[in-house]
């Protein structure tokens, strides 16, 4: 009988901690990035980059984002009509995280996205920015 209440205890710990032990938990998803991007639409670009990210270390990532709401970019008009537009922007936005593989499979969050965008040609350039949010797994 000695043995067997201190088993049940034991048993009982493990069944009634085991939810809060497995439950996932919100960390910091802080972090920076730099990399390439290129028009693939009016509204979407593909980007490939490195970076270094809070509970991931050292990434490397490529992926699309797509404006959804409203976007504008500025210029000049020359008196004779000849255009020039600026080659460097500021972008912020929000991002979502929707899940992943391994640990991440389950993995939820959001945060807030900064970046300069420098445009080489029409189409494509270099990008670094800097993200502040969260992630739970």
């Amino acid at each position: 009988m000695r043995i067997l209440i201190p088993t049940i205890l034991a048993v009982l710990a493990i069944v009634c901690v085991s939810p809060a032990a497995l439950a996932s938990t919100s960390v910091p998803f802080d972090g920076s990035a730099s990399g390439t991007f290129a028009a693939t639409s009016a509204t979407t670009v593909a980007l490939a980059g490195t970076g270094h990210y809070e509970h991931l270390g050292a990434t490397i990532f490529t992926g699309t984002s797509t404006t959804t709401g409203g976007a504008a970019c500025g210029g000049f008009t020359a008196m004779e009509k000849d255009t020039y537009t600026a080659g460097v922007f500021h972008v912020s936005g929000t991002f979502t995280v929707t899940g992943g593989t391994g640990r991440f499979a389950d993995a939820s969050g959001s945060g807030a996205i900064s970046a300069t965008a420098t445009f080489q040609s029409g189409s494509a350039g270099t990008f670094s920015g800097s993200t502040a949010g969260t992630i739970s797994y």
